[in-house]
Parts: C-alpha cells; sequence; structure tokens
C-alpha cells in the first residue's frame, strides 16, 4: 500500500528549479521548519503542498528532499495501488493508508495523485470514484495538524475542483529554461571543466522542450559513449547527433535536421544558439580560425 522511508535512508538532490519556483520551495521549507513560531503567533503552517508538472520535472526528488530537510520519515503512496474493482474497497485502502500515516509525525507523499482525486462531475466516471473523493477529502480534513501532506500529479487538469481547496500551496513545476539545463547537463557530466560547459551547452540546446530527466538520459547515454572515443577521431558533435538519433527521448524535428547537415553547416545556427567559435572548435575538433570561416562564410 506505500513504502515508508526513514530519514537516513532518503537520498535525494534538490532539482534545479527557476529562480520563482526555488523562492516558493525556500518560503515553505523555512514556514515548516519554525511551525511553532508560526503557531506561537495565532497562526496554522500550511499543511499541505500540491506539485504538480509534466513528468520527468523533479516532483518526487522535490517532495523526498523537503522531508529529508525536516528529519522526518516519508509514507509514499502510489495512489493507482489503492484502486481496487471491489465496490468500497478503495476507500477503505485510502482510510487505512492516512490512518497509518496519520499515528506518526511524518510526510505523507501521495504520488500519482490524480487517479484517485478526478472531477466527480466526469461522465466517464462511475459513482464509486465520486465516493473516493468524498473519502479523500475527509481524510485530509482529518490529516490537517498532524503531518504534512505532499501530493503529486502530472494531470492537474483531472483534479476535483474541491481538491484544489484543500491545498494552501500549490506549486508548478515547468520544463527547465535553457541555464536550468545547462547545470542538469554539467550534473550528469560530472565536470566543470571548460570543454564539460561546452558539451553541455551543445547538450541543452539539443533538448530544448525535454524535462530534467531526459535531458539526464541524454547527457548520461552521451558520457558513456565518450569514454571509449578519442575526441581528435569522433568530435563530441558528431557524438551528440549520434546520440540524439538513437535515444528514447523524442528530440525536436527540427534540432534533429540540424544535425543532420554535414559538419560546415551546422556551425553557423550553432553559433546562432550561443556557441561561441571557441567551443565549436572544441565541439568539432577544429581551429577557432576554421570556425569564424564557416559561420561567416556565405
Amino acid at each position: 500500500m506505500a513504502t515508508v522511508i526513514m530519514p537516513d535512508d532518503i537520498v535525494s538532490t534538490l532539482p534545479l528549479f527557476p529562480n520563482a519556483v526555488q523562492g516558493n520551495v525556500d518560503a515553505l521549507l523555512m514556514e515548516w521548519m519554525n511551525a511553532d513560531r508560526i503557531r506561537a503567533a495565532g497562526l496554522s503552517p500550511s499543511p499541505s503542498l500540491l506539485v504538480y508538472g509534466a513528468p520527468g520535472t523533479g516532483k518526487t526528488s522535490l517532495a523526498l528532499w523537503l522531508a529529508q530537510q525536516l528529519g522526518r520519515p516519508v509514507v509514499l503512496a502510489r495512489l493507482d495501488g489503492l484502486i481496487s474493482s471491489f465496490l468500497g474497497t478503495t476507500a477503505r485502502n485510502l482510510g487505512t493508508l492516512f490512518a497509518f500515516a496519520n499515528r506518526y509525525d511524518c510526510v505523507l507523499v501521495l504520488d500519482e495523485f490524480d487517479a484517485i482525486a478526478k472531477v466527480r462531475d466526469d461522465p466517464n466516471e462511475v459513482g464509486e470514484i465520486k465516493r473516493v473523493v468524498n473519502a479523500l477529502l475527509q481524510n485530509m480534513d482529518v490529516r490537517v495538524g498532524l503531518g504534512v501532506t505532499i501530493a503529486l500529479t502530472n494531470h492537474e487538469a483531472l483534479l476535483d475542483p474541491a481538491i484544489w481547496r484543500r491545498f494552501e500551496v500549490q506549486l508548478a513545476i515547468p520544463k527547465p529554461a535553457f541555464e536550468q539545463r545547462v547545470q542538469i547537463a554539467l550534473r550528469s557530466l560530472d565536470d566543470a571543466g571548460e570543454n564539460a560547459r561546452a558539451e553541455a551547452h551543445l547538450l541543452s540546446w539539443v533538448a530544448e522542450g525535454l524535462s530534467g530527466a531526459e535531458l539526464r538520459t541524454l547527457a548520461t547515454k552521451y558520457r558513456k559513449r565518450r569514454l571509449f572515443l578519442e575526441a581528435a577521431a569522433v568530435p563530441p558533435a558528431v557524438t551528440v547527433a549520434q546520440v540524439a538519433e538513437s535515444t528514447s527521448v523524442h528530440i525536436r524535428d527540427d534540432v534533429l535536421d540540424i544535425l543532420r547537415l554535414d559538419e560546415a553547416r551546422q556551425m553557423r545556427p550553432l553559433h546562432a544558439a550561443g556557441l561561441s567559435y571557441t567551443d565549436l572548435a572544441y565541439l568539432f575538433s577544429v581551429s577557432t580560425k576554421t570556425v569564424q570561416r564557416r559561420v561567416t562564410e556565405e
């Protein structure tokens, strides 16, 4: 029904977020870590957090990291695993989960939240889901003051309006912007040198529109291939193009079209994307003079 993770066993790194998102994370953590001071002022700390966004944007990692910072165990439940075809069983499973979590000072993480918290007037759903949503609302009301609850969903549009009102803090996690992608790629490459930054810049350009998890997959695959190659023999840009063509991650067609061009014709759009002459010289294993000529020639 759920996995219990003790504080010392939580392994999670805070994902790289835009400043606005990071500011909200910092403020919420400060609130939770100073709950007694807030209560002393006659106020109530936020009891719950709803995190939503595309798959691979770091929602689960964020929830685990917050619990780690609070020094509390995690009760991690995938709500799609609580669903039963037997009448009333899903609501009972939900009640059992909350009753267990409410006995401890823990962080209850509800993954795949939309599996249960669906809109109750959806014509495609049977009456059972309405009873389940009502049971969820009641259990969340009972849990207020007993611990922190974090819900995660990739499909926020499916949530019942009453569910939204149960979460004082609602945090949208966007796909990473370019600078976040560069930092994610650098982490995956495990190197902070100038050459790694050129590689990270190119991988981040290729990963436009991808999630952080998809970029890590791309960067890790690139890193593994480079372990067996000499840079002079196979330029890094060639390896990036090969990885982009062979990965399960969906790379944009316009990006693939550029990567399929010959070396000389790739340099101009890549330079326009922000890669310097020095970066391109390393990535294509040529001199900066050669890069300059190819970028500027008609």
